[in-house]
């Protein structure tokens, strides 16, 4: 735990806090000031009036509209939290990968803990990526296309060995595509199977289809997926 003692702010010297924005978990703007966040309060056609996020603390800030800090009002009650801040900093860049990226939740969050440099005290608080998993999903989903109408990024048209992922990619009308995904070494395991599989299903469907559906091949006595695709119904 950091050692910092609470501290008081002379208002008539702004110019010496330092002062920087950290992002909330719903992508609204926060204060930094000396090692504290404030959350936004109210805003005036000149001034923005900040408070801080410690439930119990009454210190205020003020900044013009161009974000330059005009004073602070009153004393912290508490630590301050530059490990708190840290792991906001953290979580920001993950979040920022996620939604930039198609790489896995999991090797993103590895990754970036990897190259981090938070104190012992921030790494000893720091989320599990299961535990913040749900957070960075909800990002991601966001950016995922609500229509049909979309390119398939390059990663998910090709393999790990840059082979050929995508079978059939159509257009049946203006809102009916079908979308086949495998390589020629399953299709090929499948054509030559005696046994073939098949399962669909509507609930892990994105929602711009009507149904995922599989085929199997049985080959040396175990079950293989071969291709799988999405497509929409014919309303009639």
């Amino acid at each position: 735990m950091t050692t910092t003692a609470p501290f008081s702010s002379n208002e008539n010297e702004p110019s010496s806090s330092s002062v920087s924005f950290i992002q909330s978990q719903k992508g609204k703007p926060m204060l930094e000031l000396n090692n504290c966040i404030f959350k936004l309060n109210k805003t005036t056609t000149s001034t923005k009036y900040w408070i801080c996020t410690f439930d119990e603390c009454l210190v205020k800030a003020h900044t013009n509209t161009n974000d330059k800090l005009i004073k602070m009002i009153g004393e912290h009650c508490h630590l301050q939290e530059s490990e708190k801040i840290d792991i906001r900093a953290f979580r920001e860049k993950v979040k920022q990968r996620v939604i930039d990226e198609t790489t896995p939740i999991p090797r993103i969050y590895d990754e970036e803990c990897a190259k981090t440099t938070l104190s012992t005290a921030a790494i000893a608080v720091l989320p599990s990526e299961r535990e913040i998993n749900s957070a960075f999903n909800k990002a991601r989903r966001a950016v995922t296309p609500t229509t049909q109408l979309f390119d398939i990024p390059d990663p998910f048209s090709s393999t790990l060995r840059n082979d050929n992922f995508i079978v059939l990619d159509k257009m049946i009308t203006r809102r009916q595509r079908i979308i086949l995904f495998g390589t020629v070494e399953q299709l090929k395991m499948l054509f030559s199977s005696d046994v073939v599989l098949m399962d669909g299903t509507f609930s892990s469907c994105p929602v711009m289809f009507d149904q995922v559906y599989t085929l199997h091949s049985i080959k040396f006595e175990q079950c293989n997926l071969s291709i799988f695709f999405s497509f929409t119904y014919t309303y009639i």
